[in-house]
């Protein structure tokens, strides 16, 4: 009977998320310093993902939007590389279980302790005081060092051809979110999402996160903005509002007719112009009434307050 050969064949190895990064880095001529500095993330963070190293990475919502802000610079589809970021973190996570369970089964021969009311009494006190110690050490840690800042949008200086730029990103729970030194609202998990308006020309946005010790990062991108209009509700009505901001940026919110323009208060930055339309009345609320000019029918009416003065509704009609 004639002997059959076998032919090995090496199996085929599919790309990584780290080799696919990596190729499509040094591709485009990048090195790790270039992209440090292109997106703000520190190049350790940067090798831990090129090298799969998710263990040596910060929590999860951070890493997302590391990733995000990589693949977009790297002119990678976010979505398809977060896709496999999670995939391979996943059977990461499932290899450890499986190696956890194997060593917890080894340790099933190991002697038994005897275990005395005493015994549990001393092992309970020990680890509330281990988690007492250990809560106040990490609450001390965070104060001591600057919060931590991920700038997803914009990821880095850019020219757009509108006259609104959404501002999102996370940070720490709790911390002080400023944009050009406004402060806005930040979630229960450290996520902000808020809208910018911008004036023509260069706008330098300033994003700075502060905790309670005083302790800040900022994040800095530059926006040239090519608005080829002012923002006009419509052309038929008997009252226009010409808002300009300025010496400082302030949070505006309108209401035309009864009807809010958005819903909540926006960031206007210093130099911002906006021109608004009624039929019956406008009604602005601010948090800097100083910083907020207005001109109601082609008459100048000065600012709305004084600096830093909170204004409710300031109402202009076509009696003023």
């Amino acid at each position: 009977m004639a002997a059959v050969n076998f032919t090995k064949k090496p199996m085929p190895q599919k790309e990584g998320l780290g080799d696919k990064l990596t190729k499509k880095r040094i591709t485009l001529g990048y090195s790790i310093k270039d992209v440090e500095k292109a997106i703000h993330i520190r190049s350790k963070c940067i090798e831990a993902i090129e090298n799969g190293r998710y263990d040596k990475l910060p929590p999860d919502v951070y890493v997302k939007g590391f990733i995000r802000s990589y693949a977009q610079y790297l002119n990678l589809d976010p979505v398809k590389v977060l896709k496999l970021y999670q995939k391979e973190k996943g059977l990461a996570e499932s290899i450890k279980k499986a190696s956890t369970k194997k060593s917890a089964m080894k340790s099933i021969d190991a002697p038994k302790i005897l275990i005395t009311p005493k015994t549990i009494t001393i092992t309970v006190i020990s680890f509330l005081a281990l988690i007492i110690v250990g809560y106040i050490g990490w609450q001390v840690n965070i104060l001591a060092s600057p919060p931590k800042l991920s700038l997803m949008s914009p990821s880095g200086d850019m020219k757009i051809y509108q006259s609104t730029l959404s501002v999102e990103g996370t940070t720490d729970p709790g911390t002080i979110l400023y944009i050009n030194d406004i402060e806005v609202g930040v979630g229960q998990n450290g996520e902000f999402n808020e809208n910018v308006n911008l004036q023509e020309g260069v706008n330098v946005l300033t994003v700075k996160a502060q905790n309670k010790m005083g302790k800040y990062t900022e994040a800095k991108r530059t926006i040239v903005a090519n608005i080829e209009n002012s923002t006009t509700i419509s052309e038929d009505k008997s009252i226009e509002l010409k808002l300009t901001i300025g010496p400082k940026s302030a949070l505006v919110q309108i209401e035309i007719d009864g009807k809010k323009i958005t819903e909540k208060s926006i960031v206007m930055l210093a130099g911002v112009t906006q021109i608004y339309k009624a039929n019956e009345k406008i009604l602005v609320t601010t948090n800097n009434g100083g910083s907020v000019n207005a001109s109601l029918n082609g008459k100048d009416l000065g600012p709305i307050g004084n600096d830093g003065e909170q204004i409710n509704q300031k109402e202009f009609t076509k009696d003023i």
